[in-house]
């Protein structure tokens, strides 16, 4: 038996594995006004078909807990990690919108299979060290993803599209899988108890949701979404500024999220994590939603005022929601009697249900009223509903079975 490497060493190769993770599958957001200009695509048509993603993601975190349960992490994590990477790499090669799509949903199944293996890891750290990384991992991630619409702000007119995203996946999967081969004696091992193993039926029988947690992750993360899809697009069309200035609102925003990430930790030494997110969705929603209004509402004389009030709404975007998203996730973990691997996914398909629903509505929002701000207000909504749901993230608080 190999033997265990040390937690320190363990936590930075976590660590490293998120950021890794978040630097990967965020590379093309920056990038998406050539990806539907090379697809040949009007907003609509190619937010619908970027929702298709949701389809893999659904199966993905449906299934890819119990196969961890029953098989372990390492093998696992290797496939997922393979197929993460060559499905995106084929993504931005292709200009057929029925093979994009067909990628779309197995880059949407390895990203979260490898989001489970990843997260899962990081409980079974918890149970071990009693050390929580969840809201530290979410932040090296959120910092990965930074660093990576820094660099393709920079690429876009410089590196193009193809030779960017086949060298980046390509790198990207050997590193993470060394990293992985080298955490193989301390990742999640196959179940060895019959009596608590789960077979395909039980996979729908067994299912539980926490519909408290699911709202409020639901309402909470949507934002990050909107603005990972739409950002970089709304700020290129409505303001008619280049490449690299349409990515610096979602860089800010990014930006924020990790300072909001890192510093709340502080915060609760002060005060309970569900007053902490009812107050940043409090100003994440209005803040936000007030700023792109008015910044619309000017005219164009007035562009780099708009693009000012981009910036400030982006970034206080970031800042209200940075550690709601891991509050609400370690939250349903800790209200489960399940498996950490098992609770991952199943948390996971609920809120991608929602998410895949509520994508489509803005898709169409945009397509038949031809205003990306207007839709933009629907995930505003969503973030001041959040409110509702905070004292799930109480403590002392329990899922109804």
């Amino acid at each position: 038996m190999a033997k265990d490497i040390h937690h320190k060493l363990e936590q930075r190769l976590l660590h490293t594995l998120f950021f890794l993770f978040g630097f990967g599958i965020m590379a093309w957001v920056p990038r998406f006004p050539e990806v539907k200009a090379h697809l040949g695509l009007q907003n609509g048509a190619f937010g619908s078909l970027m929702s298709t993603g949701s389809i893999g993601a659904f199966f993905g975190l449906l299934t890819v807990g119990h196969i961890i349960h029953r098989f372990g992490a390492f093998r696992v994590t290797v496939i997922s990690i393979s197929l993460l990477f060559a499905s995106l790499g084929f993504l931005v090669h292709v200009q057929s919108s029925f093979i994009f799509l067909i990628l779309n949903i197995a880059f949407g199944f390895g990203i979260t299979a490898v989001h489970v293996c990843l997260n899962s890891q990081g409980f079974h750290f918890l149970e071990r060290s009693k050390i929580n990384l969840i809201t530290s991992t979410a932040g090296y991630w959120s910092a990965g993803s930074l660093l990576t619409a820094i660099v393709s702000g920079f690429l876009v007119g410089r590196v193009g599209l193809i030779t960017h995203i086949d060298v980046l996946c390509v790198v990207l999967a050997v590193t993470m899988i060394a990293i992985v081969i080298r955490l193989k004696s301390v990742l999640l091992e196959s179940n060895t108890d019959s009596e608590s193993d789960y077979s395909i039926k039980e996979i729908f029988t067994g299912f539980r949701i926490d519909w408290p947690v699911s709202l409020g992750m639901a309402c909470v993360v949507y934002l990050e979404f909107a603005l990972g899809d739409w950002g970089t697009i709304f700020t290129k069309d409505r303001l008619d500024v280049s490449g690299g200035l349409s990515t610096a609102p979602f860089i800010i925003f990014t930006a924020m999220m990790i300072t909001g990430r890192l510093l709340v930790h502080r915060l609760q030494e002060r005060n309970p994590i569900d007053l902490l997110v009812k107050r940043a969705a409090l100003l994440a929603g209005i803040g936000f939603g007030s700023l792109i209004i008015v910044a619309t509402l000017l005219p164009a004389s007035f562009k780099w005022w708009s693009y000012a009030l981009f910036i400030l709404a982006f970034a206080i975007a970031g800042l209200g929601s940075s550690f709601a998203g891991p509050a609400f996730f370690a939250a349903a973990n800790r209200r489960s009697s399940q498996p950490s691997a098992v609770v991952v996914g199943q948390f996971g398909v609920v809120n991608n249900v929602l998410l895949f629903g509520v994508k489509w509505i803005v898709a169409w929002t945009i397509q038949f009223t031809g205003s990306i701000a207007l839709a933009m207000m629907i995930p505003t909504v969503m973030m001041l509903a959040t409110i509702f749901f905070v004292s799930s993230l109480k403590e002392n608080s329990q899922a109804k079975n």
